[in-house]
């Protein structure tokens, strides 16, 4: 079953760039490759620290996180959560916005967590998940928006 789930995610996750505008190719792309660089390194270390354990994953020989989620569908994730960011919004919506994003994110990996061998956590709680999911993001945006802006 959880091979399964894991050809649907790169499925889906890879048929979802077809969805980003071609003129903002070119933000995605490093959106894309800054979150790899915060996620795989962070997600190496929690794996490592065994807070986190992931049973059903690629690359098992080679390192102990979720190559899949680290490395392909978190970065994706975030092109989209930037790229539609609500810049010129009240921070009231921007906190909401990236609120809602990160709540959903969440209770998919609750759900992975409780039904599935994808991820287990040892010594972790949905909520830390929560909390840097939310900052993960944040920083995501905020360098977005730096690099841009001297770009």
């Amino acid at each position: 079953m959880e091979v399964t789930f894991l050809y649907a995610i790169w499925s889906i996750t890879i048929f979802s760039l077809v969805l980003i505008p071609r003129r903002r190719l070119n933000e995605a792309s490093v959106i894309f490759v800054y979150q790899q660089l915060i996620t795989w390194s962070l997600g190496l270390i929690v794996a490592e620290l065994n807070w986190i354990e992931y049973p059903v994953r690629e690359f098992a020989s080679v390192n102990r996180t979720s190559f899949t989620f680290e490395f392909l569908v978190y970065p994706v994730i975030s092109i989209f959560y930037v790229l539609h960011y609500p810049v010129h919004k009240s921070i009231w919506k921007r906190i909401l916005y990236t609120a809602v994003i990160t709540t959903v994110l969440i209770i998919s990996e609750v759900l992975f967590e409780k039904f599935t061998n994808l991820i287990k956590y040892i010594h972790w709680e949905w909520h830390v998940s929560w909390i840097s999911v939310y900052a993960t993001l944040y920083v995501a945006q905020r360098f977005h928006r730096w690099f841009f802006k001297f770009g």
